[in-house]
């Protein structure tokens, strides 16, 4: 997929929205003009009435940052309006993000409310249970859902067309991915997996995982022309032996399966991001192993060695494959 979008421009509006309704909120808030649930609710939603309209009237990139203040402020008011139930909160906030979804135009808003749904969705599913569990397996139905948009990609293009194409398909496909990051950082932070029995759902977060790892792996392994049965097998097992010591790190595999997946479809800039949770998901993972520093450094060495033993290999590999297809051509 072709991203056609400036990207680097795309996360400068972002911020610079965040940080503008932050401003925002505070000025309503110290010049005292929303002081009942009423208020804020009537200007929440006249905010996403209005950001609404604008994205469906007007689509330019100077208007980014303004939809996305006027966007995050109306979000946030409306949720100071009904903050007396929390069921109704967040069912309110997944129902503004569907409609953000299908109403609005360009990139930015679509790209917001494919987030909004999932915290919202998975706070309320926290809220419902009351417990930290939903938020914990959040990263493998995420992880999931994206996994299966890149495999379905075309079909999904054919079903939305051309003219679709940026405006639904390239926001939710990057909102998956942004929420895949914040799901597996979430999960990396300790007071959510301190609950009883945590290590339990560590392990089913990680072998749900590792299956989406070996389908990965199974699909560039059929690109690259793997396919004698024993290459297959080995190959699988070896990615089984080094996503083992993270049976209890869901998120370091969860950062790995990540790359795969970018790598293997070429998002340059997700694998980017993808590289960068994984420094630090084996950072995380080496400060939190309960071990002496010897044994640490044993443990990075002979990890560092398995996957310079992976590269080693693929590389050779591709190499051989190269050189076929360029005889394959000359001949």
């Amino acid at each position: 997929m072709a991203q056609k979008h400036n990207l680097t421009i795309q996360v400068v509006s972002v911020i610079g929205g965040i940080l503008t309704a932050i401003f925002f909120l505070g000025f309503l808030a110290l010049a005292r003009i929303l002081r009942s649930d009423i208020s804020c609710l009537i200007a929440g939603s006249i905010l996403i009435l209005t950001t609404l309209t604008i994205s469906r009237k007007v689509v330019w990139s100077f208007l980014d940052a303004m939809n996305i203040t006027l966007y995050i402020a109306g979000c946030v008011l409306i949720g100071f309006g009904i903050n007396a139930s929390i069921n109704l909160f967040f069912i309110t906030l997944m129902g503004i993000s569907i409609l953000t979804f299908l109403l609005s135009r360009g990139f930015i808003l679509p790209f917001l409310s494919v987030i909004l749904f999932n915290i919202s969705f998975f706070g309320e599913a926290a809220h419902v249970f009351s417990s930290f569990y939903p938020l914990q397996i959040a990263a493998v139905p995420i992880l999931g859902v994206f996994l299966f948009t890149n495999i379905f990609e075309n079909k999904l293009f054919e079903c939305i067309g051309t003219e679709n194409y940026l405006s639904k398909y390239q926001p939710f496909h990057f909102g998956l991915f942004v929420s895949s990051i914040v799901s597996l950082g979430g999960l990396s932070i300790n007071y959510m997996i301190s609950e009883t029995n945590s290590w339990l759902v560590a392990c089913i977060l990680s072998v749900c995982i590792w299956f989406g790892i070996l389908i990965m792996v199974q699909r560039i392994m059929q690109v690259m022309k793997v396919t004698n049965p024993v290459s297959q097998i080995g190959i699988c097992i070896l990615c089984i032996l080094i996503c083992l010591p993270t049976m209890f790190a869901p998120y370091l595999s969860g950062s790995l399966l990540l790359i795969l997946i970018c790598f293997h479809y070429g998002y340059k800039a997700e694998c980017a991001a993808a590289l960068l949770l994984f420094i630090y998901a084996v950072a995380k993972y080496y400060y939190d192993l309960n071990l002496n520093l010897l044994v640490k450094s044993i443990t990075l060495f002979l990890t560092g060695i398995t996957f310079m033993i992976a590269w080693y290999y693929f590389t050779q590999k591709r190499t051989k494959h190269e050189k076929t297809e360029s005889n394959t051509d000359y001949h």
